[in-house]
């Protein structure tokens, strides 16, 4: 049985991780492009609003907007959102129309990709493993997290010696398709119970809180 959950959740958990870092590299890609074009404070001060925006403003009710949802369908359609506007990039480098207004609208709806793909995931690890590996995997999630902010600089900025723009977004986006492929192998349980009441609640309270 520890086989079997084990190799379920730790293929979904490990190509999550490439793409988690994928897309932090990524993002410090945009960053130098935002800072070498225009040398604006206020442009990545505003960048930095931008990707921070949707998950601050629409995170409380997607919360439990995925808890109604297919986890293993909202992170598929997420981490394809990610991999679509990353190939975006990855053009308008290429064909060398990249614009400041690009960057921000494709930051925006990658966030908002981010803000579904987050909590689906929390809540697919509470169905794939074990309640008393909970606390061990919390961790791992978090020394992730750590892990793939400390990497990206030194290695986006290994990979932009390498690379063109275009060539680091795509890197973007092959990570993302790993990280959607083994979902659609994998079964990842629902809840018995959906939440219902409490659920609408909740969404209902947040409404409130926010405004």
């Amino acid at each position: 049985m520890k086989e079997r959950w084990a190799g379920r959740f730790f293929t979904i958990w490990s190509v999550q991780a490439l793409s988690l870092l994928g897309s932090a590299v990524a993002q410090f890609a945009i960053v130098w492009w935002l800072t070498d074009t225009s040398g604006s404070a206020v442009v990545l001060a505003s960048a930095t609003l931008v990707a921070m925006l949707p998950q601050v403003v629409f995170g409380p009710f997607i919360g439990a907007l995925v808890d109604r949802l297919d986890r293993r369908k909202v992170m598929i359609v997420a981490d394809s959102v990610v991999a679509l506007f990353g190939f975006v990039l990855a053009v308008l480098f290429w064909m060398d129309r990249i614009e400041i207004w690009h960057l921000y609208v494709i930051m925006a709806a990658r966030s908002l990709g981010g803000a579904f793909h987050w909590p689906a995931m929390q809540a697919s690890t509470t169905q794939l493993v074990p309640e008393k590996q909970l606390p061990r995997i919390a961790g791992m999630n978090q020394a992730l997290q750590g892990a793939s902010q400390i990497m990206a600089p030194p290695l986006g900025a290994l990979l932009l010696a390498l690379l063109p723009l275009h060539g680091m977004m795509l890197i973007d986006v092959a990570t993302a398709m790993i990280a959607i492929t083994p979902l659609f192998f994998i079964h990842i349980p629902q809840p018995k119970t959906q939440p219902d009441a409490a659920a609408q609640g909740g969404a209902a309270s947040a409404w409130r809180t926010l405004w």
